[in-house]
């Protein structure tokens, strides 16, 4: 197997907001830092803010009028080609006041729109953080996991009504 790749942009991104500490409203499509932004329904009515303390990656609170069909933080890869990797994963650690359901999984976007493959874990959302770790097969082996792809993204789907959560780190791997 060869040497995990760090998914130059994405760990980019992410070690950009582990030494900033931005905040303001959560606005669709806008990036938080490079290759990082919420995708929002936009007709659930949606307001939201973040924050980004020193020990944590993103604190998230969010309201919506309508329940949502969605709510996604989403994460540029920067990896079209999975030629040669058997593997894309995932570390997470994420807490909230009550328990709920992260879903992740990697967007790959193709001529005609895009196509998801969703990890088999979801992603447990505690009043403790706790770690979460999951990959997906490469190498064909994933029916929804094209080997090329215009892009690729991993979307952490989030509560889809109120809630409050700390994303305390989060990590991207391909091997």
């Amino acid at each position: 197997m060869s040497a995990p790749l760090c998914l130059s942009p994405a760990n980019q991104g992410l070690a950009q907001l582990r030494a900033a500490t931005p905040s303001g409203a959560i606005l669709p499509e806008q990036q938080i830092v490079p290759g990082l932004r919420f995708v929002t329904d936009p007709e659930a009515g949606f307001e939201g803010r973040y924050d980004s303390p020193r020990g944590r990656l993103l604190e998230i609170e969010v309201t919506h009028r309508h329940e949502a069909r969605w709510l996604g933080l989403h994460l540029d890869l920067g990896l079209a080609d999975l030629d040669g990797l058997g593997l894309i994963g995932l570390g997470a650690s994420i807490a909230a006041p009550h328990a709920m359901a992260v879903r992740p999984c990697i967007r790959s976007g193709e001529e005609d729109g895009f196509r998801d493959a969703f990890f088999d874990k979801t992603i447990a959302a505690l009043p403790r953080p706790v770690f979460h770790l999951d990959a997906l097969l490469a190498e064909g082996r994933h029916p929804d996991l094209p080997q090329s792809a215009l892009w690729r993204e991993l979307v952490l789907f989030l509560p889809t009504g109120d809630f409050r959560m700390a994303l305390h780190d989060l990590r991207v791997f391909a091997a």
